[in-house]
């Protein structure tokens, strides 16, 4: 028995290693049956932990909508969540591919199960908050999802967010429009502008998930479904999101380093923050309490995916 299990291991050793001796060939895979074990596993891991947490911006961008200034505004509201509707059923299609039941997962399985970026629990306060948060933190979703556009071994995933990529990226320049709107429309709303940087800047440095020194999920990687590494893609954001800030005066915590020619933080990293007063500590933990502060889960937890399941959570939208 144990000869024949060693065989087994060898085996299955052999055809993981051919599959990624094909990746690193430039191959790309049309099919599920095409894939390896340890690949299908892995792309099944990141597909449906996608498809859940776009369900969950749902609920988040909902909060916004009372404070909606006007007509337009309330519309954007209601498009952004339109997109990201569209952005979990194409992921979930995908996901379906892979024998997860994504309806299964968002409607029935155990709310504690459910992760996603901690800010998604936090409501948000007002309109401005809203476009600043698709300044930033659409700028970091839109690193993560074009790397997989551009990089992606399993072809179909590349295609799915192709539409995706173009919606984000929408977000992002409506909210970087708007942004820049209100920084200049009085110092009360300049003010809400900062205030909402203070808030989310450091959301969009946690957002890519922990250093690369300490990922966990090194087959993403290994099997190409993405090519940027969590540290690469932070400071891809980090450039982008410092030097719109720059250009229009707002504060944020780096500074320029000109022996680096680059952006550096000046903040804590990682700290703990307070989603009950919107802070940060100021301090710096280490990344296990960060994120065993993230998983408590914030103030819409777990009313919000509650209210989704009941379909409550849009019936104030018009």
């Amino acid at each position: 028995m144990a000869e024949e299990m060693n065989v087994m291991v060898e085996a299955s050793s052999d055809i993981e290693a051919q599959q990624i001796e094909r990746i690193e060939a430039g191959e790309l895979f049309e099919n599920v049956e095409d894939l390896s074990p340890g690949y299908r596993e892995a792309l099944k891991q990141v597909i449906h932990i996608a498809a859940i947490s776009e369900v969950t911006v749902l609920t988040w961008a909902h909060t916004a909508y009372d404070t909606a200034p006007d007509i337009g505004a309330k519309i954007a509201v209601c498009a952004t969540i339109q997109d990201e509707v569209g952005h979990a059923h194409q992921q979930g299609l995908l996901a379906e591919r892979f024998d997860v039941d994504i309806h299964e997962g968002t409607f029935h399985d155990d709310i504690a199960k459910i992760f996603t970026w901690p800010i998604m629990e936090v409501p948000i306060r007002n309109y401005v908050e809203f476009v600043v948060a698709q300044c930033l933190l659409d700028r970091a979703g839109l690193h993560w999802t074009k790397d997989i556009e551009l990089h992606s071994s399993f072809a179909p995933y590349r295609r799915t967010l192709r539409k995706v990529n173009f919606e984000e990226g929408f977000h992002m320049r409506h909210g970087a429009h708007w942004t820049e709107y209100y920084w200049n429309k009085s110092e009360e709303t300049k003010a809400a502008v900062q205030e909402a940087f203070d808030w989310l800047f450091p959301h969009g440095v946690m957002w890519f998930g922990k250093p690369d020194d300490l990922k966990s999920r090194p087959a993403m990687l290994q099997y190409q479904i993405r090519k940027w590494t969590n540290d690469f893609m932070r400071e891809k954001w980090l450039q982008s999101a410092c030097a719109f800030a720059a250009k229009h005066g707002i504060k944020v915590p780096a500074e320029y380093d000109e022996d680096q020619k680059k952006w550096v933080l000046t903040m804590p990293y990682p700290m703990l923050y307070d989603a009950e007063n919107y802070s940060w500590s100021q301090e710096q933990c280490t990344q296990k309490e960060y994120w065993s502060n993230a998983r408590k889960g914030g103030p819409m937890r777990p009313e919000a995916y509650e209210r989704l399941r009941r379909e409550e959570w849009g019936e104030k939208l018009w």
